[in-house]
């Protein structure tokens, strides 16, 4: 169909794109940290040091990854209409076993939503934000959809309101939104180039008139980054969603970064595309196939940049469904069928809902308070040397999941003191029973192949099959019982140090491959002797600091002694041929080894080891 083009302003692809507002797009950067950079909060761990939106993010689990491991959201179905179509949506409506953007079970009118809300907030009381996501788009039906949001702001006033849109009619809603106390809006913006824009949105429907190609997503885009400009006027945190597709916008997201971060984007989440050919969308039947996680994970760094430094990126998306309900990553909406909430006058526990959240506040604070003793962080600068090391949890902030119950893995990118959440991965999981696990092995090899780029899996516990055949593919399987961020960085300082410290030399002096080296990383200084090796312990010796080693040294005359061999700052030494010191119940100090050294024997008094 051929429409005469709306008089829009025409805006350029790069990043410094004018607006019609263009005291608003000026404006965004300041306002808001240009798109957090100056945070070290969104979608991480680390407190946010603006105030207000510290407030906004402290127990929102899309905008803050630490909350995520103790709150939970719902969605609502309410807007069944969409103004634009893409290729790789299919809206589905009485659908049970897709979890995926679009899908929803049951349609709900603005009123049966408020009875779900309701009912939902006082059973799960760690729920923190509702959402209007569709399965539509919400401003595509604006009454139904703000009717939803003043009904639930009137009678469950602790709840975070949020919506999602496509954007294209954003500009014209985003005062109603300000109004309403709206502060959490997510805009997907799968493309800032119309002609990227043609291969993604066959039409748009904009003012009565239907538009195809390239001048429809022309139209898209403009309105989109307009609004984006918008919010970020008003304070209103903006999330942009990306759908990643390979070979259609994967090189030209990073622009799109850049871009909407330049308009005040709080945070981007790039999300991987579905496309199973069940699913009945255009890039599904056509073939059009998803990234990788690898892929997936290169790309959300590469908008990130260093540190960081140009987005600040959202890693822990569970792409839910539009009446997802529960912590993300799991669907209790089964829990809350129609004949739960319909025609019921349901109290809203509010009191409870307050004592619940106090109790994970504590809770929160108690982690932080381990972190900030043990030093570990996911801000400012990282460590040369880090590794990925996947987690099985079932939330809390604790490395808590039996390894075959896992549905997804956490993938945390981890050195010495360093833990951050980078990425979540789905699998099926490999054992189907509470105790006992089948056969699976086809699974057990999906599983492994998607874990292939991590150097280890921490999990609760794990069966020996599962344990040998993670080991046979060089990923070390590690079970623990632990503060999530403890454990990955204990692993992480680990596998580290005994790379660096196993890394061959080749007399070229380059630094970090020979023992001396190891030992100046680790702040050792060996007087009286000769360092001959350094190893890293079981990280379940880990005490003060994150990790325990054991030195290898070459004696001038005497024993050693000294502070912090083995646990930075403890008093160890040893003593004699092959001696190793204990202290307490722990492993602590240096010991000789007469397997690697030439005189192992220890006479005198003279050797000593110091942590720096």
């Amino acid at each position: 169909m051929t429409s005469e083009p709306v008089a829009l302003p025409v805006l350029s692809t790069a990043p410094a794109a004018p607006v019609p507002s263009q005291s608003a797009a000026s404006a965004a950067p300041a306002a808001l940290g240009g798109g957090c950079a100056s945070k070290t909060s969104c979608g991480s761990s680390a407190p946010a040091t603006d105030p207000e939106i510290a407030e906004k993010i402290a127990n929102h689990p899309c905008y803050s990854a630490e909350a995520h491991q103790f709150y939970a959201r719902m969605h609502v179905a309410v807007a069944p209409g969409c103004n634009i179509q893409c290729n790789y949506c299919n809206r589905k409506y009485d659908c049970a076993n897709e979890s995926r953007p679009g899908v929803t079970s049951d349609l709900l009118t603005p009123e049966d939503a408020l009875a779900k809300v309701k009912l939902v907030a006082s059973e799960i009381k760690q729920m923190s934000v509702l959402g209007i996501a569709g399965p539509g788009d919400p401003l595509a039906n604006p009454k139904r959809t703000f009717r939803t949001l003043e009904l639930v702001a009137r009678d469950c006033p602790d709840i975070k309101l949020c919506l999602s849109t496509n954007g294209l009619t954003l500009p014209d809603h985003v005062d109603r939104i300000a109004d309403l106390n709206v502060d959490h809006v997510t805009i997907t913006i799968n493309m800032i180039d119309p002609e990227v824009g043609e291969r993604i949105y066959p039409w748009v429907a904009y003012k009565g008139k239907k538009y195809t190609g390239r001048e429809a997503s022309k139209i898209l885009s403009e309105r989109q980054l307009e609004g984006l400009a918008m919010l970020a006027e008003r304070k209103i945190l903006a999330k942009v969603n990306s759908v990643l597709i390979p070979g259609v916008n994967d090189e030209h997201l990073v622009e799109v970064s850049q871009t909407v971060r330049g308009l005040g984007a709080f945070l981007h989440n790039v999300m991987p595309l579905v496309s199973a050919p069940e699913h009945g969308t255009v890039f599904g039947l056509a073939g059009q196939r998803g990234p990788t996680a690898q892929e997936l994970k290169a790309l959300q760094d590469s908008c990130a940049g260093v540190d960081g430094a140009d987005m600040n990126m959202m890693r822990h998306c569970r792409q839910c469904r539009a009446d997802a309900v529960g912590m993300l990553g799991e669907d209790r909406g089964d829990e809350f069928t129609p004949d739960t909430y319909q025609g019921r006058e349901i109290a809203y526990d509010l009191a409870g809902r307050q004592a619940v959240h106090a109790e994970i506040e504590r809770s929160r604070a108690e982690n932080r308070t381990e972190r900030e003793t043990l030093r570990i962080t996911d801000s400012g600068p990282k460590p040369d040397d880090t590794v990925l090391v996947a987690v099985a949890t079932k939330g809390s902030g604790v490395v808590n999941q039996h390894f075959g119950h896992a549905s997804e893995f956490w993938i945390y990118e981890a050195g010495r003191n360093w833990a951050s959440l980078v990425q979540t991965r789905d699998v099926q999981r490999y054992c189907e029973g509470p105790s006992e696990c089948g056969d699976g092995a086809s699974v057990l090899d999906k599983t492994i192949a998607m874990l292939s780029d991590c150097a280890a899996v921490l999990c609760s516990k794990i069966g020996p099959g599962p344990y040998d055949a993670l080991a046979d593919a060089g990923i070390e399987p590690i079970e623990v019982y632990e503060l999530i961020e403890t454990a990955v960085a204990a692993a992480g300082a680990r596998i580290t140090a005994a790379r660096t410290a196993a890394a061959p030399t080749d007399g070229s002096g380059d630094a970090g491959t020979s023992p001396t080296d190891v030992a100046a990383e680790l702040d050792l200084e060996v007087r009286g002797g000769e360092l001959v090796d350094v190893d890293l312990l079981d990280p379940d010796l880990m005490d003060e600091d994150p990790f325990a080693f054991a030195v290898h040294v070459r004696p001038g005359a005497g024993s050693c002694s000294g502070a912090g061999a083995g646990k930075g700052g403890r008093d160890g030494g040893c003593s004699g041929h092959g001696a190793e010191h204990a202290s307490g119940s722990r492993t602590d100090g240096c010991r000789t080894d007469s397997s690697r050294t030439d005189s192992a024997h220890t006479d005198g008094a003279d050797l000593e080891v110091a942590r720096s």
